[in-house]
């Protein structure tokens, strides 16, 4: 997972991947295949755990 140490980093990088017209390929093992939907959720979904870990809101994703 990406750690980003301010919330201006994290927020750019979520933005960058919103805006994306396309997310490439992922490379697993010996194979390549395109980005799926769940790719870019994941992808989504660490940095906005990240903000909200920075903001001391870690609460809005853990279980109770």
């Amino acid at each position: 997972m990406t750690e980003f140490e301010n919330v201006r980093d994290a927020l750019k990088e979520a933005i960058e991947i919103a805006d994306a017209k396309s997310w490439g390929n992922i490379k697993e093992g010996g194979t390549i295949r395109p980005a799926t939907i769940q790719d870019v959720q994941d992808l989504m979904q660490e940095r906005l755990y990240n903000i909200a870990d920075l903001l001391g809101m870690s609460d809005l994703y853990l279980d109770d």
